[in-house]
């Protein structure tokens, strides 16, 4: 019976997943899932993150700041503040630039497609049984909030492709005959991952720790921080690529006075005025000590800190939701010393699941699509679950997890209700909680294994 119901999946997932991407794409035209999401039941708001990448490029051209989004020669109905790394205004966004506003953001949602599929394709690849390639791809591509970062446009497919890279990059390494081809393909994978991420979105900043720690990671991993180094020094010191610079001289004597950028550089206490600061391109890692104290008490926004703040009706102290950013770091200091090889390589790649986590739960503003970067997570838990990980009877428990993360929130049942805290609460439930409980999991299997691995040791050494 069982295995006749398997065989039955297996017959309909490619089905279901090229279905729904066909029926997630026409929506976007047609609007038949408008009705998940608040904004855009509410309000007009297709591309709204999408119409800054371009200006990026054409600001540049017009030798003002690629991050005064609204100044300049307007492109597009309206648009969010461009916050990426200044590499990608040049290399991906000049591509789109010479294109109409609509074409353009078209375009764009067609290269964020061909990502997640390259993602997708890269983790079935790894798959061992026929049902467990097609479970990667369905994983990989479904999703209510892979629908809404494809509707506002904005730019995380590539920080998607980029923790594949690097996930499959750890899991190669654990394997137990690891041929010089298999360390050559894991390096590359690492060395796209890092790269990708470092010069779009930074998320890979806190894996850094566990990365050079690990004698196997340690080269790649400094080679692209040095490249990183190089290319976003340029493009602060040359005039063309940062024609707003308020100088290396001031920049570093307000980089390490957090208060003076809380006070001056937050966007939303700024009321969205830019200021000189703001226009220079270190805006890109000066914002996130600008909004790291900062909850924007938002219905769009589904940080675990602004979720549990809205609970209580009164702001906690933010160090407590650093918490998970304090205990994945200092995990990080004890995996290298696992002796066993694979139960090494696998115990670092469940952290940098957990690290991946901490976004959601360290982080204040979190906004719905960003619920994409568990899809690598799904996608690979089926893949570990054939190669028989030492927690893999835990594996079901966060697949429904994280399945639960996928599925629409419930706004859908509250059309036309009052924004109140239930109300918030509701629709921010199963897009939090589940990712609490993933956390959770994660830990508590990490301490075991480190916890029972070093008692092992302590009693080989004596």
């Amino acid at each position: 019976m069982i295995t006749k119901f398997k065989n039955t999946i297996v017959q309909y997932l490619p089905v279901i997943t090229i279905l729904w991407c066909i029926f997630m794409l026409l929506s976007l035209k047609t609007g038949w899932l408008n009705a998940f999401f608040y904004d855009s039941a509410n309000l007009q708001v297709q591309g709204i993150d999408y119409f800054a990448l371009p200006k990026t490029f054409l600001n540049l051209k017009e030798g003002i700041s690629m991050f005064d989004t609204w100044g300049g020669t307007p492109y597009g109905p309206y648009a969010t503040w461009y916050l990426g790394h200044p590499a990608f205004g040049v290399l991906v966004c000049s591509w789109l630039a010479f294109f109409p506003p609509w074409t353009s953001y078209w375009l764009f949602v067609g290269f964020s497609f061909l990502l997640m599929l390259i993602a997708a394709w890269l983790v079935a690849e790894r798959a061992v049984s026929l049902f467990t390639k097609r479970l990667a791809w369905f994983l990989m591509l479904f999703g209510f909030p892979a629908f809404w970062m494809f509707y506002v446009g904005n730019m995380h497919a590539p920080l998607i492709l980029a923790l594949t890279f690097i996930f499959l990059a750890i899991d190669i390494f654990s394997l137990p005959a690891l041929n010089p081809q298999n360390k050559l393909q894991a390096n590359r994978y690492l060395m796209a991952g890092l790269l990708i991420s470092l010069f779009t979105k930074p998320i890979v900043i806190l894996m850094l720790p566990l990365l050079l720690l690990i004698k196997e990671t340690r080269c790649t991993t400094v080679i692209c921080l040095l490249i990183y180094a190089v290319v976003s020094f340029l493009f602060i010191v040359v005039p063309v690529l940062n024609p707003e610079a308020i100088g290396l001289g001031k920049l570093l004597q307000i980089a390490t006075d957090f208060s003076f950028i809380k006070n001056n550089m937050n966007i939303y206490q700024n009321h969205f005025v830019l200021n000189a600061y703001m226009k220079d391109n270190s805006i890109h890692w000066l914002n996130l000590i600008a909004q790291s104290d900062y909850r924007l008490m938002h219905v769009d926004v589904f940080s675990f800190p602004v979720f549990i703040d809205t609970l209580l009706g009164f702001p906690m102290n933010a160090a407590w939701y650093k918490l998970p950013i304090y205990i994945t770091l200092l995990l990080s200091f004890f995996v290298p010393f696992i002796s066993n090889k694979t139960i090494k390589f696998q115990t670092a790649l469940l952290l940098l699941f957990t690290i991946s986590l901490t976004f959601f739960l360290s982080y204040n503003t979190v906004w719905e699509y960003q619920y994409t970067s568990l899809a690598p997570v799904l996608a690979l838990l089926p893949v570990l679950y054939e190669k028989n990980v030492f927690y893999k009877k835990w594996i079901p428990v966060l697949l429904v997890m994280g399945f639960v993360v996928t599925l629409p929130n419930l706004y859908f049942l509250l059309h036309g209700k009052e924004i109140t805290p239930f109300f918030l609460f509701l629709i921010r439930f199963n897009r939090v909680v589940p990712v609490v409980i993933m956390f959770i999991i994660m830990f508590i299997i990490m301490l075991v294994i480190i916890i029972q691995t070093t008692m092992k040791q302590s009693v080989k050494h004596k």
